[in-house]
């Protein structure tokens, strides 16, 4: 069997052609991301408002996520990704139109989340159809650090862009990037889908599937158990990032534009160091032990970035961005394995249903906390809020080490 090295991974054209779309596809939101944040943030000192902007993109996931699964496993993946990207791109032109209130950049960023409702299933679903299983692992950890790369590159990409070109040629430019993506998606193959020719379908067809992948996860406990793990970290990465400008700003008295460079660029280090390490170590280590030990320095990392903030300037910029790799290796070590394992565990004409109720359950399981959290870290400071979210990471860590072999139900082989 071959080695998954990524040089090798590199070898599969397929895999390149969906790299690139999600590169573009995530460069362009969190290009436009760092635009809206630092708008939203600069004129309304609120966390809530940044957390309204953030529900916007969760939103659709609820309305519409129990759907779009199913729609990618009845249709052309490669399409759905295609016509997506293009209407992603004229959602993005959309800001040049004037009257951009908060509320208007609130309903593009929903317009803009309810396409990405069909590109990620999509996009995720195909990823085992572009690389043998055995280089899943390293594909995963490269979507990954793809995603965190996007975003120091998307918020190095918009800082610079607004300075130098200003707001209207930053949008041409996002714009572009989604109709890239696009074009990569076109480069893909066709693939033959058996229920493709099924077009017309009846309301109670699609809740039938939307049926069917929660009936698939409730009687596989090796699913419910990567499903359960990818929430309860999203849910902290998304809290993380609605605070990021609080707690940069009021506790490291960090400006925006610098605290990338601080904290996002260490962040992202050490989870692309992790990425490239975690396929050998997974061959001797048990998935559950990485997700153990994940989580118990992503508490540690998160307590200790919060109390950075008591040391002189040196020392803090020091030591914050120590706790940023920490983070970035944590989460990293954590997420991969909980991806791999979902893939690995679903077959491949219920990956898009899978997917799609996934996010679909992480709407819910965060919305409510988004709005609690950012209503708190304005009351009581983001400082004390980091701080608490990392006690709950090591319990987390408690939880998983001593009850998660019970939660597999017996079937704790495959970790």
């Amino acid at each position: 069997m071959q080695n998954p090295g990524f040089k090798q991974l590199l070898y599969f054209k397929n895999f390149n052609y969906l790299w690139a779309s999600q590169l573009f596809s995530q460069l362009t939101i969190n290009l436009v991301n760092f635009s809206l944040l630092t708008h939203i943030y600069g004129t309304t000192k609120s966390s809530v408002a940044v957390s309204l902007l953030w529900l916007s993109y969760s939103l659709p996931a609820f309305l519409f996520g129990p759907f779009t699964g199913s729609l990618v496993d009845r249709f052309s993946r490669k399409r759905i990704m295609m016509i997506a990207n293009i209407l992603q791109a004229v959602t993005v032109a959309s800001y040049l139109l004037p009257g951009n209130k908060i509320f208007f950049l609130y309903s593009l960023a929903f317009l803009y989340s309810a396409f990405d409702q069909l590109y990620i299933p999509a996009q995720q679903a195909t990823v085992p159809e572009v690389v043998p299983k055995n280089f899943l692992t390293l594909a995963n950890g490269v979507f990954l650090i793809t995603q965190q790369t996007s975003f120091l590159i998307g918020f190095g990409l918009g800082s610079l862009l607004l300075s130098l070109m200003g707001r209207s040629l930053t949008i041409i430019f996002s714009s572009g990037f989604l109709l890239l993506a696009a074009f990569f998606a076109f480069r893909l193959p066709h693939e033959p889908r058996p229920q493709a020719s099924r077009v017309s379908k009846s309301f109670d067809d699609f809740l039938s599937d939307v049926g069917e992948g929660y009936k698939f996860l409730k009687n596989h406990p090796g699913i419910k158990f990567p499903v359960f793990l990818l929430i309860f970290l999203q849910t902290f990465i998304t809290v993380i990032a609605i605070i990021f400008a609080s707690f940069t700003g009021d506790s490291l008295g960090i400006g925006l534009y610098r605290a990338g460079v601080i904290l996002v660029i260490p962040g992202a280090l050490g989870a692309l160091v992790t990425t490239f390490s975690l396929p050998r170590t997974l061959r001797t280590i048990r998935k559950k032990l990485v997700i153990e030990n994940g989580l118990l320095t992503a508490g540690f990392s998160l307590i200790a970035l919060t109390c950075s903030a008591f040391l002189p300037v040196i020392p803090k910029i020091i030591f914050s961005m120590i706790s940023a790799v920490g983070l970035g290796v944590s989460f990293a070590s954590a997420l991969i394995p909980a991806n791999t394992l979902l893939q690995e565990q679903t077959p491949e004409d219920f990956r898009g249903r899978v997917y799609g109720v996934l996010a679909f359950l992480m709407t819910i399981f965060t919305s409510i906390p988004l709005i609690l959290i950012s209503s708190l870290a304005d009351l009581v400071g983001s400082q004390i809020i980091l701080a608490a979210m990392g006690l709950v990471l090591l319990g987390g860590y408690l939880l998983i080490r001593y009850q998660g072999d019970r939660m597999l139900i017996g079937k704790s082989d495959i970790l």
